[in-house]
């Protein structure tokens, strides 16, 4: 139960994230091309949506990390976020794995990163959409 509380929590930060990053790509766009070119602020909003998601994604899943360690399934960080990353990017090693009854998290956090991901991947592209758009209009 509080694992789907934590899954929910995460979606609308990344949420938050996604709209937070585009109105902020969208605000610097102008400065940009003024300031460096059209070329190299497209490079630029690119590179800083890669970099905020990446980002995004590592934060997430150190939170599901600490969640792991605080319901006692690892002792370490690094073990936590092993196992998380294996998750929710749904390779799912199978090499750490959840004791009883946790181990019914791993479809939560599989369908988890899918959704992230997935959102994450739609972002981007219609970054590379506005980029490739904005390049081929000049």
């Amino acid at each position: 139960m509080v694992a789907n509380f934590l899954a929910l929590a995460l979606f609308a930060f990344h949420a938050f994230v996604l709209v937070e990053t585009a109105h902020l790509l969208q605000e610097l766009n102008i400065p940009l091309v003024q300031f460096m070119g059209l070329h190299i602020s497209d490079t630029l909003l690119l590179l800083s949506a890669f970099f905020v998601l990446y980002c995004t994604h590592v934060l997430e899943a150190v939170v599901w990390g600490l969640f792991f360690i605080k319901i006692g399934e690892f002792r370490t960080l690094n073990d936590a976020v092993y196992f998380t990353g294996t998750s929710l990017t749904t390779l799912g090693f199978g090499d750490v794995t959840l004791k009883h009854p946790w181990q019914r998290l791993g479809p939560v956090m599989a369908t988890n990163g899918i959704l992230l991901y997935g959102c994450s991947t739609a972002f981007l592209f219609l970054v590379i959409h506005k980029v490739l758009l904005t390049s081929l209009s000049n």
